[in-house]
């Protein structure tokens, strides 16, 4: 009997620059917005030369992070771009087979000649294959894998293979759900960052409605998430991107006070621009002076947030606790 194979789904891509090393460059920056998804696999002529000019481009949109960083004042963000600097620069570009150094995240091959790394969601063609080698691609990737074709092969659909677009229809089909979810619970996620500005009084108000009902919420943020890191880079307009930020920030912050572990799943969503790192635009980047716990829970409580202070109370006094 056959094996089937599981779904994954191809973009046929074109660098936007012209010029020596356009295309290496094009595909770092696509792989920047989906360096958490696992590791990532390139088919090349010259697997080291790729590499050593992959290497390049990836350490200067590492500096493009980092100057995003210094230019602004916001906590969430600072957090997110070091999360995310950090995450960039341990990450292991290697041009030998996955079994002689598996602890590798972005692996260069000539066509035909490794095996597929495990976890394998990203694949960029830069060389093309042949009908073998593309039915072994497809045999060992993992359900929802992407394959990047920068030489527009022909007969992905045949081989079963879907547009990079059902990715995205899953995205607004998850984003659907979440905005029923929100809307049930009073809170409109357009009006949390009127004019791409957060609003801190209703951004606490959604909190605290959302730490009452932590666990459906998070599932259902952790379900987005992964689909928007399958279908990434996606190209859509700033309302809709400050919508998903909002919604990424709220996880962020549901997560941090909530009694569960803690991960950065969500801000390695949060702010992502994906039409490749365009400075964010210039905003409210006042200082927020910082309060200590008990002026929060005071400024909460007097505000009628009874639940977030409770969760900012019982926060503090588990770092007390895991520092005496």
């Amino acid at each position: 009997m056959q094996t089937r194979m599981a779904q994954c789904y191809f973009e046929l891509r074109r660098p936007g620059a012209r010029g020596d090393g356009s295309i290496v460059a094009d595909m770092m920056r696509h792989l920047h917005t989906r360096q958490y998804l696992g590791c990532a696999l390139v088919f090349c002529a010259q697997s080291q030369a790729t590499l050593s000019n992959a290497r390049k481009q990836w350490l200067k949109l590492s500096r493009v992070v980092q100057k995003q960083r210094a230019q602004t004042l916001n906590a969430d963000k600072i957090v997110k771009y070091t999360h995310t600097i950090a995450h960039m620069q341990h990450m292991v570009f290697s041009a030998r087979p996955p079994l002689e150094e598996p602890g590798a995240e972005v692996y260069f091959a000539v066509p035909g000649s490794t095996v597929v790394p495990l976890k394998c969601w990203s694949v960029y063609v830069l060389e093309p294959l042949q009908a073998d080698q593309i039915d072994s691609l497809l045999a060992q990737l993992p359900g929802n894998a992407l394959v990047v074709d920068y030489c527009h092969m022909p007969g992905w659909e045949q081989a079963g293979v879907l547009p990079k677009t059902e990715l995205e229809a899953h995205v607004t089909s998850q984003w659907q759900r979440v905005d029923q979810f929100l809307r049930g619970s009073g809170i409109d996620c357009a009006q949390l960052t009127p004019g791409g500005n957060p609003n801190a009084e209703n951004m606490d108000n959604a909190l605290d409605t959302l730490l009452g009902e932590s666990e459906p919420f998070l599932q259902l943020a952790d379900q987005f998430q992964r689909a928007l890191e399958l279908a990434r880079p996606l190209k859509i307009n700033r309302q809709l991107r400050s919508e998903y930020d909002s919604f990424a920030l709220l996880a962020h912050r549901v997560q941090a006070l909530s009694p569960i572990a803690f991960s950065q799943r969500f801000l390695e969503t949060y702010n992502e621009d994906d039409s490749f790192l365009a400075y964010e635009q210039a905003g409210d980047l006042r200082q927020v002076g910082l309060e200590t716990a008990a002026q929060a829970i005071a400024r909460h409580t007097a505000a009628g947030r009874l639940v977030l202070a409770r969760a900012i109370r019982l926060r503090a006094q588990q770092r007390l606790h895991d520092v005496y």
